[in-house]
């Protein structure tokens, strides 16, 4: 007598998720950070900043555009020599002294 044919068990494979930090074009370090504003029903800012260095890149780009699309475009403007002329340098906590000058006036 036989047995019953069993069926085979299909692994699933892991989804890779988009990381939170990218590399910096600039210092090459693993502290860039992307954010979104949105202006308008078609558009949206990306903003890309550099924990390290304070690179901070302002790029409008369509509601569809995702944060690897922003850092993209940013890592092009470097490559291409037009990083300096298009985004700005800021110091490294620079929003967290505003936000304690604040808090001291209270």
């Amino acid at each position: 007598m036989g047995r019953r044919k069993k069926r085979a068990r299909v692994k699933k494979k892991p989804i890779k998720l988009i990381g939170k930090y990218f590399y910096c074009p600039r210092c090459g370090s693993l502290t860039m950070t992307v954010s979104f504003e949105k202006i308008s029903e078609t558009e949206k800012i990306g903003r890309a900043t550099c924990g390290t260095c304070g690179l901070y890149c302002e790029v409008k780009v369509p509601m569809r555009a995702e944060k690897v699309d922003v850092y993209n475009m940013v890592a092009d403007m470097a490559y291409e020599g037009g990083l300096e002329s298009k985004c700005e340098e800021r110091k490294v906590g620079e929003d967290m002294e505003e936000y304690a000058g604040e808090e001291e006036g209270e």
